[in-house]
């Protein structure tokens, strides 16, 4: 026995005799037992500090000692709220919970309704955390969380909650009742997953999540129950909690993290230790610390880190017989004992179950070299090499299975028995292609070099110094670009380049081959190429198959949405055009309709015929959702487009919450992780910036720039429009410098790699230069403002060029024009340039929430020409469109509010100065300035600059 174990030994025994003495007597016992041996000493307090926090919770004597049984009994809430208590369903150390009836006005709801047991002495701490809890649950409205109902005092002043009652079983007794599959089960965890990072995402986080605490339904959801214990990440100062704090220690021992033993300041990584706990328990059938024979031992093994994996666990009931290595090393890095060595997030540990059901390499094993080449090559088995040699095996083997082929003609029987093998091996070999994953791919020839390099370089060792060098200058190197570029020219160019020849006498076999390639070219970004393939196989196919056959079809929504993504949307409007010439050979449910359907309405919004755009998406979202799952991908994208022909249209609030009800969908369809869930999140990173959060719209963008970079590239089309739109953030965000030249530098390198990537005209190119625009115009400097008028003049002529007068695109692009002739002292330009905006509103969206803004244009620039009555009638215009839209206390209404009360303070008006004063101003000046983001605060410095009769304008 080493002295570690004797010493704990000896420890355990001095505690467990130390707690049967007198509280008096128990220090001079311990200090006797302990001799003056320092190590002993600190395990003995270790021990009895991790017993006190296991079952010394709040020192409150509850009456009564067990709960009452209710069962039928009436209980009054406030405002005439009644609850009928049915039966009780369960109580903790908090409260008791009973099946109940809420009535009111008639209406008769079933909640689960919680109430705090009377307790004798200082139940405050309790009673607070028990309020807390009513006001985190009244956040959270997420599928996958219990929704509260209610919540207040009842008549006699007891507090209760009402939460939504959920019909269900407990997520590990429903495993051991059903016995799912390992799929089944994961994907029951990932609606976990998808729940408690939604959670997180409001800054809230559970502390005790346990196979108890979620429930699944009989349609098979799972519904997250018990908030009780959570609480906020901060404390709204920025100050973390401390684990002082009340409540700390509320816990379940088997399903607890080092961090909650240890009484340490919790985070998001508790939850994530406590999920790998549960999936630990879902796949194995036995909690990880079941096999210790008391708590305390529990509690060490979990502070040590002890984890047997879940593979070499004794399976307990309902356990799967065989659990995988990948399953082993997801639930390991979860329950890792150092926070910072376990997933950084909910949607990453979710994005690496989704990686193993996709049979892809997990990030919980990315540092093993050997499993990586092993996985990547399962799946994709030449592009690893990224050479010719691959595209050399490809044609060879698939020209081997067409000379067996041809050979065996005279055998009909025969022949057909081959034709049908081989179109196995080819679908095979294409949808090999289609999915290689890039990130691995370049990973892999990444740390291939690396390890090439440092053998060649090592001599007589591997220099410590130079290997860190290299491994600094390696990080710099863009991995995935690489393999992107390596794929394109290697692969699937070269492999293109062999199709006309050893295809000759199989067209559409060919054509078969070049659509599935195109497809990755599609996938890489390399969008010009694509388009060029598909219309290669679009010319074959239209020469030899009936018209309307599905494969025309087929390849025709693929080049739609490749020139749309490419910024043509002529070309993409003529392809879904000609695709819809098919639709009638295609059965009603048939998926090739709804992404015809689907393409010809996102073609017609970016057309900028919005309304008649976001009628189509509605009727096809009605229409669709009786077909299709909730969670299909393609109806996901439809709602998508729906949000963003919303927002274009100045619907912004209603899209935003649309749009955030719709991610949780995404994570729970196609993971967290995935390339459709980056692009949902973007859009809400957008509907945000639209409602002046630039800050938070920052960090969501910054998020999934990260997330691009690192799995597309750097210059992936994708890429650079999560970088466009932290780029329009940094530029609302610039008051000043030096964050004006840092931002500038920023905008003028992603206008180059987009110009390099995507094309001078594309349009999110001219959007960033329009972004540029702003920031140069936010500067006192009248050179910046005459080059922002020069640039924004290329980008309005380039707009109307390629769009046409009245798309709304241009429309904003003239009314930027006006604003910079505003600020120039162009004055009758600008008015004159703001009519015609005007004009050109009423003929397309008389409605647009930047109609106000332009007739706020038109009050400055009358102002300024001293036009004051003009002015104040060009305000009040503004303002009314405003106020209606938005509210009195919207930043742009206070915009109109504070220019309209400078100009009735220059005309003498007291009487209009008092009622925009009492109505907008005075309520912002009292807000409290620690809760204003940065457009909130200079809207406020707009109104108390307002009052003193400056008009900033």
């Amino acid at each position: 026995m080493n002295d570690r174990t004797a010493r704990y030994l000896r420890a355990k025994e001095i505690v467990a005799t130390a707690d049967g003495l007198p509280p008096e007597d128990r220090a001079a016992f311990v200090a006797r037992e302990c001799s003056g041996d320092a190590a002993l000493l600190a395990e003995v307090a270790w021990m009895r500090k991790a017993l006190a926090s296991e079952t010394t919770l709040p020192t409150i004597r509850w009456e009564p000692e067990e709960p009452l049984e209710l069962d039928g009994e009436q209980l009054s809430g406030p405002s005439e709220r009644d609850y009928r208590v049915v039966r009780r369903i369960g109580h903790g150390g908090m409260g008791v919970v009973y099946l109940a009836e809420r009535c009111q006005d008639g209406f008769v709801q079933r909640v689960a309704l919680k109430l705090l047991r009377r307790a004798v002495g200082d139940s405050r701490p309790m009673l607070e955390r028990f309020q807390r809890e009513r006001a985190l649950l009244a956040r959270l409205e997420h599928p996958g969380i219990a929704r509260l109902v209610d919540g207040g005092l009842l008549a006699d002043g007891q507090p209760f909650l009402a939460i939504e009652y959920v019909e269900g079983e407990h997520i590990d007794r429903w495993c051991r009742e059903h016995s799912p599959d390992l799929r089944q089960r994961l994907e029951l965890f990932l609606q976990v997953c998808a729940a408690v990072e939604y959670a997180h995402r409001h800054l809230v986080i559970h502390r005790d999540l346990k196979p108890g605490n979620i429930l699944v339904t009989p349609d098979g959801r799972t519904k997250l129950l018990d908030f009780g214990i959570a609480r906020l990440l901060d404390t709204g100062d920025g100050t973390p909690v401390e684990a002082t704090e009340f409540g700390q220690h509320a816990l379940t021992v088997a399903y607890a993290s080092p961090e909650q033993i240890t009484q340490k300041p919790l985070s998001v990584a508790t939850d994530i230790y406590s999920l790998g706990v549960v999936l630990y328990q879902l796949v194995c059938g036995q909690q990880p610390f079941g096999h210790h024979g008391s708590s305390f031992d529990a509690s060490r093994a979990i502070v040590a880190g002890e984890v047997i994996p879940p593979s070499r666990q004794a399976k307990g009931s309902g356990g799967l017989a065989r659990i995988p290595a990948d399953i082993d090393a997801i639930v390991l890095k979860s329950m890792r004992r150092e926070t910072d060595a376990r997933y950084v997030s909910v949607s990453a540990l979710a994005a690496d179950v989704v990686r193993f059901l996709q049979r892809r390499p997990i990030d919980a094993r990315r540092s093993h070299v050997g499993y990586r080449a092993r996985r990547f090559v399962s799946r994709n088995r030449w592009p690893l090499a990224a050479g010719g040699v691959i595209a050399l095996t490809l044609t060879a083997g698939i020209t081997v299975s067409l000379a067996a082929l041809s050979s065996a003609r005279g055998q009909q029987h025969l022949a057909e028995q081959r034709q049908q093998q081989l179109e196995r091996i080819t679908a095979f070999q294409q949808d090999m292609l289609e999915s290689v994953d890039i990130d691995a791919m370049g990973h892999a020839m990444w740390q291939a070099q690396r390890d090439a390099i440092v053998a060649a370089a090592s001599g007589n060792g591997p220099d410590p110094g130079a290997v860190q060098r290299l491994d600094d200058a390696l990080a710099r190197v863009p991995a995935t670009d690489i393999a992107r570029e390596a794929l394109d020219r290697f692969v699937v160019m070269h492999a293109l380049a062999r199709v006309e020849d050893d295809f000759a006498d199989t067209p559409q076999l060919a054509a078969d081959m070049r659509h599935s390639m195109a497809r990755v070219l599609l996938g890489i970004g390399q969008y010009g190429s694509a388009i060029t393939e598909l219309e290669r196989v679009l010319e074959k196919r239209t020469r030899v198959l009936p018209p309307g056959d599905p494969r025309i079809v087929s390849v025709l929504v693929d080049l739609g949405a490749a020139r749309l993504q490419a910024g043509d949307i002529v070309g993409a409007n003529r392809s879904y055009t000609m695709a819809a010439e098919g639709l009638p050979g295609l059965d009603a449910d048939d998926a090739l309709r709804l992404a015809v359907e689907a393409g010809a309405a996102r073609t017609l919004a970016a057309r900028g015929e919005l309304q008649a755009a976001l009628e189509r998406q509605s009727g096809l979202i009605r229409r669709w959702s009786t077909v299709l799952d909730p969670h299909d991908a393609a109806l996901l994208e439809l709602r998508r487009d729906e949000v963003q022909t919303l927002s274009r249209l100045g619907r912004r609030e209603e899209a935003r919450e649309r749009m955030a009800a719709l991610l949780p969908h995404y994570e729970a369809s196609v993971g967290a992780g995935d390339r459709k869930t980056l692009t949902a999140r973007l859009t809400f990173a957008e509907l945000t910036n639209t409602l002046n959060e630039y800050e938070e719209s920052q960090r969501q963008a910054h998020a999934v720039v990260l997330e691009r970079e690192r799995r597309l590239g750097r210059d992936h089309p994708d890429t650079l429009m999560a970088l466009a739109l932290e780029g329009a953030n940094r530029v609302r965000l610039a008051q000043a410098e030096p964050a004006f030249s840092q931002t500038e530098r920023f905008m003028r390198e992603l206008l180059a790699r987009q110009v390099r990537v995507l094309g001078a005209d594309h349009p999110q190119t001219l959007a960033s230069q329009s972004d540029l625009v702003r920031l140069l115009g936010k500067q006192a400097d009248p050179d910046k403002t005459r080059q922002a008028l020069q640039l924004h003049t290329e980008v309005w002529r380039a707009r109307q060029r390629l769009l046409g007068p009245d798309h709304l695109d241009t429309i904003f692009s003239l009314g930027g024009l006006a604003n910079l002739q505003r600020k120039l002292g162009r004055n009758e330009e600008a008015i004159a340039t703001a009519q015609e905006t005007l004009r050109r509103f009423e003929r397309t969206v008389p409605d647009h929430r930047l109609v106000s803004a332009t007739w706020e244009l038109i009050g400055a620039a009358q102002y300024s020409a001293g036009r004051l009555r003009l002015a104040r009638d060009a305000y009040a215009r503004s303002l009314a469109q405003r106020d209606a839209m938005n509210g009195p206390l919207d930043a742009h209404t206070i915009e109109s509010a504070s220019g309209l009360y400078a100009t009735l303070f220059a005309l003498g008006d007291e009487a209009g100065m008092a009622r925009v004063r009492s109505r907008h101003l005075d309520p912002v000046l009292q807000l409290d300035v620690a809760t204003l983001n940065a457009s909130m605060l200079g809207i406020r410095e707009t109104a108390r600059r307002a009052l003193q009769g400056q008009n900033d304008d």
